[in-house]
């Protein structure tokens, strides 16, 4: 491996992540004049310092190869995360180094989990910087899940191989830097059509900004203590439809944009996906309509609505506190945090199309068992999905487990409850926000141990980039020439 060409992308990434934070500081000084624009920008230039020191000195790069590729999305990652806890670190917002690595790393991944007590106290460039790290992060995953993993042969693209109709067959356009300018294009009109419609229902524009940011990421930081239960029914309604649109594949919100409804027809992902959030709506909506539960039917659907959107698109916004709920909806939580929303969104945990997959090798194994001599083939859209992939699938599916199984082992062996273990581990895992115990939908994870804090943190990571690609830096046949 050429660690001078990885170190020359890492640079490059780091220097534009310091440029990103030029924008809170520019907000929180022309339009609050706050102190703290001082610190941010200060972040800013030191990171950009520090990448451009970093790019130079690793010299011109050569062409990345697949090996170089697993190590430039890790670290740019954890590169990323490192600059970007400089705003919380030099303001004091979050002045512990874990806990600043925690709440950025989280914001990047688009996970939502917070050392945040009261946000109202935060200036309000650090919240806007908050919001800005998970849209950022957002689309970084749009770009490599659809454009940059399926080369590495890993990610949730990698499931669309040749055979099956997707990105990797059907290519918007044969380069990848036109494939990701275009999904760059659909992210922000999305998130400017989203911005004006929160606007229009009475948030602020400072609100709808951060709100849009963070909706469309499907990360759920909010500018308010207590999420999206500050704002009235419309404007819960407006994120909830947002929510949905981001757990979608951008490559289908672009045929949408383009007028290919063939495409969306065909797409049995997405029909599984709408089918699941209707179930859950349901479910969760007829446990909260209980006598002396809520106030009325429409306030129980709206509930059941919002949190079955945002836990299986892995938002993890909040209006209601569903520890509350009867022990079936809590389960119903749980299992939505293992589901995530379609491959090639914004949504994190193991995806739709995976589950659609292991699903169906389940109901043809059944089938082998009263037909054995019979031929089942698996097909997508009409297409045979290979041995390869199914063995993929499965291999992923186990190792999420017990990397989720060693996550709750070492929080327990860390002196945590196994509730809150297991709550933590799954949300920071499948990067959805909110858990149970002492991290649930009302809590934040300010009271957990500061080890506790970088467990969680690598798990983020872990789910982020699906895996295979932290996972395959720690063996030992990478690093051999």
């Amino acid at each position: 491996m050429r660690k001078r060409t990885v170190l020359n992308v890492v640079g490059a990434l780091t220097a534009l992540m310091g440029l990103t934070m030029l924008f809170p500081a520019a907000v929180a000084a022309g339009f609050y004049r706050e102190s703290a624009s001082v610190q941010i920008a200060a972040a800013g230039v030191l990171s950009m310092a520090a990448g451009f020191v970093l790019n130079r000195w690793a010299g011109p790069v050569a062409e990345i190869s697949i090996r170089e590729g697993f190590a430039i999305v890790t670290l740019g990652w954890l590169f990323a995360a490192a600059f970007g806890s400089l705003p919380y670190l030099l303001t004091g917002s979050i002045p512990s180094i874990g806990g600043a690595f925690f709440e950025t790393i989280s914001g990047l991944t688009t996970t939502g989990s917070s050392v945040v007590v009261d946000i109202d106290a935060l200036p309000r460039g650090i919240v806007l910087w908050r919001s800005q790290t998970q849209w950022l992060g957002g689309m970084g995953i749009i770009v490599l899940s659809v454009a940059i993993m399926p080369l590495l042969g890993v990610g949730g693209m990698q499931l669309m191989q040749a055979e099956i109709p997707g990105l990797s067959a059907d290519r918007l356009r044969p380069r990848i830097r036109h494939t990701a300018t275009l999904l760059w294009g659909v992210y922000a009109l999305l998130t400017v059509m989203e911005g004006l419609l929160l606007w229009a229902f009475g948030m602020t524009p400072f609100q709808a900004v951060n709100h849009a940011f963070t909706t469309m990421a499907t990360g759920g930081f909010s500018t308010e203590d207590s999420s999206i239960a500050s704002f009235d029914a419309s404007v819960q309604y407006v994120i909830a439809l947002f929510i949905f649109l981001a757990g979608i594949n951008f490559t289908l919100h672009y045929s949408w944009l383009t007028g290919r409804w063939g495409a969306i027809r065909r797409n049995q992902e997405l029909r599984v996906y709408a089918l699941i959030t209707v179930i859950a709506t349901s479910g969760l909506t007829l446990f909260v309509w209980l006598p002396g539960t809520t106030d009325g039917f429409e306030e129980s659907l709206r509930a059941g609505l919002f949190q079955a959107t945002s836990i299986m698109t892995t938002t993890g916004y909040a209006t209601a506190d569903y520890e509350l709920w009867v022990p079936a909806a809590q389960f119903v939580i749980l299992l939505l945090m293992l589901i995530g929303g379609c491959t090639g969104s914004t949504a994190g945990s193991i995806k739709v199309l995976r589950h659609m997959i292991v699903a169906k090798e389940a109901q043809i194994s059944m089938r082998r068992l009263i037909h054995p001599r019979g031929v089942f083939v698996y097909k997508i859209e009409g297409k045979p999905v290979g041995a390869d992939t199914l063995a993929s699938v499965s291999g992923f599916l186990l190792l999420y487990l017990l990397t989720l199984a060693a996550g709750i082992f070492a929080l327990a062996l860390l002196g945590l409850d196994s509730l809150t273990a297991l709550g933590a581990a799954a949300t920071t895992l499948g990067n959805v926000g909110p858990g149970f115990g002492l991290v649930g939908p009302t809590e934040t994870f300010a009271s957990l141990p500061s080890a506790a804090l970088w467990v969680l943190s690598a798990l983020m990571l872990l789910g982020r980039l699906e895996l295979y690609t932290v996972l395959i830096l720690l063996t030992r046949g990478y690093w051999r020439r």
